[in-house]
């Protein structure tokens, strides 16, 4: 990943703000910044870090576009969270952990103030994440989609939903694969964004990865956690039976492969069409034929001899 590529412009730009020491009170996350899952090992030992040596990198914002005296957090919000005088209560800790959190957490943090627009911040912010190592399947997703947002020109209002972005990307996603001569420009550009990130195709992130920021909650965090496999997920999602959709959940978070699962739905697919031709077969006899409302009852009528012709 070429990261001077995706940043085009902002290179220099990124590299060129104010350092200051700043407040942790001064501070806010972007309220368009995906990331809202820190595994805990990780953050505690950043923590453990940051007591006893300070904080060694800094943090990345820009002035708040719209609260004076306050900065949004462009990249660093894991600093951020781990330097929180009220780790001990964010996560939890036992009282052998909390005595093994030695030192005051830093009064101030140092951080590169940089004036970016709305979209800049955005671009800044994914490219700057995407570097990581340990990125979870969802938030490499969620970045890309913010890369994407910016390629398309797409502004979503602030009331405009994560999964709603994701399906409106999504459609204009594939709307550029089936009908790539009326859409030329745009698929050209998104073409290029991706052959910059040099992770995957466009078209395997359109089918494979964005419709996982459609999925429930609770299945969204366990793919993120990395307890469901994606497509185990998004398999489970297009259930429409709330007891198969449980079943195949708890077996999944078990550790059941995608293969498992399918073999589950095709025997309840099974067993349901036993079910329904049970329930068919009863409601036939002549007597309750002759109850329905006429309409009805010729409507029935037409798709038993449907059935009939098809059974011969």
């Amino acid at each position: 990943m070429a990261r001077e590529d995706l940043l085009g412009g902002l290179s220099s730009l990124a590299t060129s703000g104010t350092i200051r020491q700043l407040r942790r009170e001064q501070l806010v996350a972007a309220p368009w910044q995906p990331r809202r899952y820190f595994e805990r090992a990780p953050l505690l030992a950043l923590a453990r870090s940051i007591r006893a040596e300070g904080v060694r990198q800094n943090l990345v914002v820009r002035p708040h576009p719209q609260q004076n005296g306050l900065y949004e957090i462009i990249a660093g919000e894991r600093r951020y969270r781990a330097s929180d005088p009220a780790i001990v209560q964010q996560l939890d800790l036992s009282p052998e952990e909390a005595a093994r959190l030695v030192g005051d957490p830093p009064a101030t943090l140092p951080c590169l103030v940089v004036p970016l627009s709305d979209p800049e911040a955005r671009r800044l912010s994914a490219v700057e994440n995407l570097q990581r190592e340990n990125l979870d399947r969802i938030d490499e997703t969620t970045y890309c989609l913010l890369l994407l947002q910016d390629v398309l020109g797409y502004q979503a209002a602030p009331q405009v939903t994560l999964s709603q972005i994701a399906q409106e990307i999504g459609r204009r996603l594939h709307a550029f694969r089936n009908h790539p001569e009326q859409f030329a420009q745009e698929r050209a550009a998104v073409q290029t964004l991706f052959d910059q990130l040099g992770t995957q195709e466009w078209t395997s992130y359109a089918t494979n990865q964005l419709p996982l920021l459609q999925l429930p909650d609770d299945l969204l965090e366990a793919v993120r956690q990395g307890r469901i496999a994606g497509r185990s997920a998004l398999l489970i999602a297009r259930q429409t039976d709330a007891a198969l959709k449980t079943e195949l959940t708890q077996k999944a978070l078990a550790g059941a492969p995608f293969k498992a699962l399918t073999t589950l739905i095709q025997a309840q697919q099974g067993k349901a069409w036993r079910v329904t031709a049970h329930q068919v077969r009863a409601a036939l006899g002549v007597r309750q034929l002759e109850k329905l409302p006429p309409d009805k009852q010729k409507r029935v009528i037409a798709l038993l001899e449907q059935l009939q012709q098809e059974l011969q």
